[in-house]
């Protein structure tokens, strides 16, 4: 059964950014539609539009998700009235303005038209299966807050988790405030192989973005070859001390409840991210 899909309400006090998954000036060339299908309109040239491609997904409250097929960056589309009806694995040509919320997933408030360009079923959105477990998962409360880390390559938008650490967390449950302390090892106490890992060619700009706003961070960056070398000596990363390994604080900004920073290969970063209800932190290493 198809599904009517409702306007997302979107939250004026977030910062806006520019679209960066993959879309393209009205003045390229639209796709081709499906044979069987009319020919989707041709694209009005206009130097303030924008149009990208993007699958349609549902999570289990019918929400629906697009997720741009060129990047694969998931975001919540805002739909306009005119909006045809649309079902999971629906692929659509989405015009709009350009600007999108920053927020993992994004929030797409200025659609302006969505076409449906090849109808597909839900089988077919079933490769982002994955994905939708992870966005319908709810958030245990003594939990630190979910992490995302994005950048931008030559070919595309590319997301990783970070690892989550050591955190302090406050919570309200059942009419009292609890406090949880969660020990994790040092930074430099994990393996490099197995860890979220950013690849890039030189220096790049990586924002981490939460589902919690972040009110202050601490970024540090450690050597993976002094790790290596300082681990070589004790035997393992497990028996190295936080002293082994001098690390070196580097500038980030907040801005909108996320961390902007540049990285480099060859280093591994800890951010240790301050929110209103605790402190956590989050390690990922760069090749």
């Amino acid at each position: 059964m198809r599904i009517r899909t409702a306007l997302t309400t979107v939250t004026a006090t977030l910062a806006l950014v520019l679209l960066a998954t993959g879309c393209k000036a009205q003045t390229q060339e639209a796709p081709a539609a499906d044979a069987g299908q009319d020919e989707a309109p041709a694209a009005t040239e206009s130097a303030d539009e924008f149009t990208s491609t993007a699958m349609v997904v549902t999570l289990s409250d019918d929400q629906v998700l697009f997720v741009d097929q060129e990047t694969e960056t998931p975001y919540y589309p805002t739909l306009p009235e005119d909006a045809p009806e649309l079902t999971a694995g629906d692929v659509v040509r989405v015009t709009g303005n350009g600007i999108m919320l920053e927020s993992y997933p994004g929030q797409y408030p200025g659609i302006t038209k969505v076409e449906v360009v090849e109808e597909g079923a839900p089988e077919d959105a079933e490769k982002y299966a994955d994905l939708v477990s992870q966005l319908d998962a709810s958030r245990d409360p003594a939990d630190p807050p979910y992490a995302t880390v994005e950048y931008r390559t030559a070919d595309a938008i590319v997301s990783l988790f970070p690892l989550t650490c050591s955190s302090t967390w406050t919570f309200e449950q059942d009419g009292e405030t609890q406090t949880v302390n969660t020990d994790a090892p040092h930074p430099i106490q994990y393996e490099a192989e197995g860890m979220p890992e950013a690849t890039v060619d030189g220096p790049t700009e990586v924002t981490a973005s939460f589902d919690e706003p972040a009110v202050y961070v601490d970024v540090t960056r450690y050597l993976e070859a002094d790790i290596s070398e300082a681990a070589a000596a004790t035997g393992s990363v497990h028996e190295l001390s936080a002293s082994d390994v001098i690390g070196e604080t580097i500038d980030a900004q907040l801005a909108d409840g996320g961390v902007t920073l540049t990285v480099e290969p060859g280093y591994r970063y800890a951010l240790e991210v301050s929110f209103e209800q605790g402190i956590a932190m989050y390690v990922f290493t760069v090749a």
